[in-house]
């Protein structure tokens, strides 16, 4: 069993947690507004080159540039479920046992700041 951390030590564990699953959560985003966004510009920019056709049919680069767009907002959406369920969950739950044997967790309950 792990040794519980002292009141300061549980303070600044919970700091860095949440401070990592917020840049976990940004980085993510920005993947995605990026993508999306250059998606959006290049239709105003570059209308043929997102119209080009491949092949007879009528599938155009476009469409294929959008399906990717859905698919990758799919796989960041899956990505960040996937480490909220293994890795954000029972990291902050242990944080707050900490914070809670330590006596940090009523003091911020009362609005205590660190």
């Amino acid at each position: 069993m792990k040794k519980p951390l002292d009141y300061q030590q549980s303070i600044q564990e919970f700091k860095k947690f949440v401070s990592f699953r917020n840049k976990v959560a940004i980085w993510l985003s920005v993947v995605v507004l990026v993508c999306y966004y250059a998606f959006v510009i290049s239709i105003g920019l570059f209308p043929d080159v997102l119209g080009y056709r491949l092949g007879p049919s009528s599938i155009t680069l476009g469409i294929i540039v959008g399906i990717f767009l859905i698919a990758l907002c799919i796989t960041a959406t899956g990505l960040y479920t996937f480490f909220a369920n293994q890795y954000f969950d029972r990291r902050q739950e242990e944080i707050l046992q900490d914070l809670e044997q330590s006596g940090a967790l009523e003091d911020l309950k009362n609005g205590k700041n660190y």
